[in-house]
């Protein structure tokens, strides 16, 4: 897997709190149209909005990748434990800073940024694929078999354990080292 869609990946698992940005910078009192033309006025405003729906975007696609790849080898995997809390810490961890961005503040949007590309260069260096809360929201859940290995999937626990309990090889992708996809037939 490249660095650039690690990096992709690392963008979309921000996307929940695009739309928590998005919520906390509209504008409720007034009506949709009032507000598109308001922000739209303000350059600030609307590279704001633009760059929100333009790294939504990104998110979906690079999702959605997860959907298409091909499985291109056969493994057992033993023991399975859920790992999702370490989704859930990753995610809390970047909520609160970032929420308490101020988009028509310079040093505000400095401050994120630099947080932004500090989680970032963590997350794809160490291959932190799997703390991505917007696989969770698509049906994927996270686990670790018995030597440590991730694995990203999105079959029910049962079936994965009934799998993992007969050594049924399954068929996978290694995504990056130590992390593994298994997919159900679409």
């Amino acid at each position: 897997m490249t660095k650039g869609y690690k990096w992709l990946l690392f963008i979309s698992s921000y996307a929940p709190l695009y739309v928590l940005l998005g919520i906390n910078n509209y504008r409720f009192e007034s009506n949709a149209i009032e507000f598109m033309k308001a922000e739209a006025s303000d350059s600030t405003r609307l590279a704001f909005w633009a760059t929100i729906l333009v790294l939504f975007a990104v998110s979906f696609a690079a999702i959605g990748y997860f959907r298409w790849i091909g499985l291109n080898e056969r493994r057992s995997f033993q023991g399975l434990k859920p790992i999702n809390e370490s989704v859930l810490s990753y995610m809390i961890s970047y909520v609160v800073p970032l929420t308490a961005l101020n988009i028509d503040s310079v040093n505000s949007l400095a401050v994120n940024a630099f947080l932004f590309l500090i989680f970032g260069i963590v997350y794809v260096n160490n291959d932190l694929l799997y703390l991505n809360i917007l696989l969770i929201l698509f049906g994927y859940k996270v686990y670790a078999d018995a030597s440590g290995d991730v694995i990203i999937t999105n079959y029910s626990k049962d079936r994965l354990t009934v799998m993992m309990n007969n050594g049924e090889p399954v068929s996978c992708r290694k995504v990056v080292k130590g992390v593994y996809l298994l997919r159900r037939s679409s």
